[in-house]
């Protein structure tokens, strides 16, 4: 039940997700958000299909009251496909989540509630994980080396589209994210946005669960972020040479240091497989620089072509 009695003053809200192929993960989150306290009338839910090659075909009541887009031209391009949803949008605020996403009941008030008491123009929610039926080294690596919400707000001023809030007008006067890219644009735009002189804040009490990955899906993603990461080295005024972080990667982590990287999501338990958490802590560094230098060379190559 909603828990807010009175909503003639609160802004309308639209939700944006993006999948590909995961049909089963949009239809449980579809009924996470119908379960939030922020009240139904208030908000609208578009889903975005990235380019799925499964075939599904979704409940008649889902497609009655949900919007779903198709993004065409840049398959696999999320960014692209949450731009579809900007454009389509009707909300004063433009909310974003991932599909394998667990929101908290109240995310949607408490994401607003700071929106508007910060009186920031974008606002980044906590992220945490969830390791499901089994923890494994893998999950673990994944949980504490991804999405630091509050540091990358607090040190950068950039945030990430697992957890975000963002003002309409912020994109009409930034512009949409990259088309055509897989990873990164969020914090690039973020960063954008900041330069454009628009506030971001952080919030402790907007959360979100997301699964965490097996070392498989892990590897799978340092690749595609390390790929990303050099179109945002490209736009750092004072960047290192481009194989200096490479070299960095060589120097095998202490492990005395990894609880470090992220005291919060670091349970003690995990002692238990710190020798594994070492190993994918080293290697997919490793595999993320080496994908940096493998789009840093085919990127020379196509514009000599």
């Amino acid at each position: 039940m909603n828990q807010l009695k009175s909503h003639s003053n609160l802004p309308f809200v639209s939700v944006i997700i993006p999948f590909f192929n995961n049909h089963e993960e949009v239809i449980r989150i579809e009924k996470k958000l119908r379960g939030q306290t922020y009240p139904l009338d208030c908000f609208e839910i578009i889903f975005i299909d990235n380019g799925s090659t499964k075939s599904f075909e979704f409940p008649k009541l889902f497609s009655e009251r949900n919007t779903l887009l198709f993004e065409k031209e840049h398959i696999n391009s999320p960014y692209s496909a949450r731009n579809r949803g900007v454009e389509k949008s009707k909300g004063e605020v433009i909310v974003f989540i991932d599909a394998n996403s667990t929101p908290q009941e109240t995310w949607l008030e408490n994401g607003i509630n700071c929106l508007r008491q910060t009186n920031s123009d974008l606002i980044g929610g906590k992220v945490q994980f969830d390791f499901k039926e089994k923890v494994t080294a893998g999950k673990i690596v994944d949980a504490l080396t991804s999405i630091n919400m509050e540091k990358a707000i607090r040190e950068r001023g950039a945030a990430y589209t697992a957890n975000l809030f963002v003002k309409k007008e912020v994109f009409e006067a930034v512009g949409l994210f990259e088309e055509g890219v897989r990873s990164g644009g969020d914090v690039r735009w973020t960063l954008r946005a900041k330069k454009h002189g628009f506030s971001i804040s952080y919030c402790q009490a907007a959360v979100v669960e997301k699964f965490a990955r097996p070392a498989k899906e892990l590897y799978r993603k340092k690749i595609r972020t390390g790929k990303g990461y050099y179109y945002s080295w490209r736009q750092e005024p004072n960047r290192r040479i481009w194989f200096y972080n490479f070299f960095r990667s060589l120097k095998p982590p202490a492990k005395s240091k990894i609880k470090n990287l992220n005291p919060d999501r670091y349970d003690p338990e995990f002692d238990k497989k710190i020798t594994g958490i070492w190993f994918h802590i080293y290697i997919s560094g490793i595999v993320e620089q080496l994908a940096f230098i493998s789009e840093y060379f085919s990127v020379k190559i196509r514009h000599r072509l």
